[in-house]
């Protein structure tokens, strides 16, 4: 993939109407053939090819509510690939809704292929320095950008709030349950959002969260609080597995390019290397380390971010 690789989406004049079942494959490989392990792979980064994975579902319900308020614009943060960033700008531009982006980072970032593709869909970008940056949870730091940019909805890094639980939430439906009938259910991390909105939906599956942050022992509580927050009980269904960060956010060596690249050619299942494939990868591992009896069925959750993998050639 090229710097100049533009995204297309499926959004069309409707957005945010999911009319078409999403696929799930069986991954099968030497080792989940020889541990008797059926592997699923739900699909998600099929929903749409630039909104794509948990972020459509997590922005479903917050752009719909912007847009209802009649407020002036919409307000969000991430870094310079920020998979966030990159799908609020598309749906904001499909949906008639200004968006603006708070970067962490250098006004030079703007040139890579994320940011080139926000601005084309008329995201306004702010970059402010990493001291600055830690502050956007802070109420005094938001009421400067809400009278910065004339009040815009200000929507949480990586999307996650109640309205993204909810729409997390529809992702697993009764039919691909019924089918499938997994034993767990594995999912890469970030804010811990999707996985909030999976544990409040289905209290009766076993939902396992793979962080790929290191030191990602904060997430027990952000998860919770997440539950509280959107008015829902914690059924206490769910677990972290802290060991599949692999060095830290956007960290990616040798062993996992390889195993991204692995995926891509022997199974047709493209990954990129900050969630997906941290998330297959550890999965496989713990596979291999017996955690799973045989005749265990597994679903993991595709989780988009596509786009991303864009950064390891810029």
């Amino acid at each position: 993939m090229t710097k100049s690789t533009r995204w297309v989406s499926s959004f069309g004049k409707a957005p945010f109407q999911l009319n078409q079942h999403l696929p799930v494959i069986r991954l099968v490989t030497p080792l989940t053939e020889e541990r008797g392990i059926e592997l699923w792979v739900l699909r998600l980064d099929q929903t749409d090819s630039v909104v794509s994975g948990n972020k459509w579902f997590k922005l479903k319900y917050n752009l719909l509510q912007a847009r209802e308020s009649g407020r002036s614009a919409v307000l969000s943060f991430g870094g310079a690939y920020s998979n966030h960033i990159h799908a609020l700008a598309r749906a904001g531009f499909l949906m008639g809704i200004q968006t603006i982006g708070v970067i962490r980072g250098e006004p030079e970032y703007a040139n890579n292929p994320t940011l080139q593709d926000a601005i084309e869909w008329g995201m306004k970008l702010q970059f402010v320095d990493r001291k600055t940056y830690r502050r956007r949870h802070d109420t005094d730091y938001q009421e400067l950008l809400s009278k910065t940019f004339d009040d815009p909805v200000i929507i949480p890094e990586g999307g996650s709030n109640s309205l993204a639980i909810k729409g997390c939430a529809e992702i697993l439906s009764d039919e691909l349950l019924s089918r499938i009938q997994p034993d767990q259910i594995v999912l890469p991390c970030g804010t811990g959002g999707t996985l909030a909105g999976l544990c409040v939906a289905n209290p009766e599956l076993n939902i396992l969260g793979i962080p790929v942050l290191k030191g990602a022992d904060f997430l027990y509580q952000d998860i919770r609080n997440l539950i509280q927050d959107a008015g829902m009980e914690d059924s206490d269904n769910w677990q972290l597995d802290l060991e599949g960060h692999y060095g830290g956010y956007a960290k990616a060596d040798s062993s996992l390019i390889a195993f991204i690249q692995q995926m891509n050619s022997l199974h047709h299942l493209p990954l990129e290397q900050v969630y997906t494939g941290k998330m297959l990868m550890r999965l496989m591992e713990r596979i291999d380390a017996g955690l799973y009896p045989e005749g265990s069925s597994i679903l993991a959750l595709h989780t988009g971010g596509l786009q991303g993998t864009r950064s390891l050639e810029y």
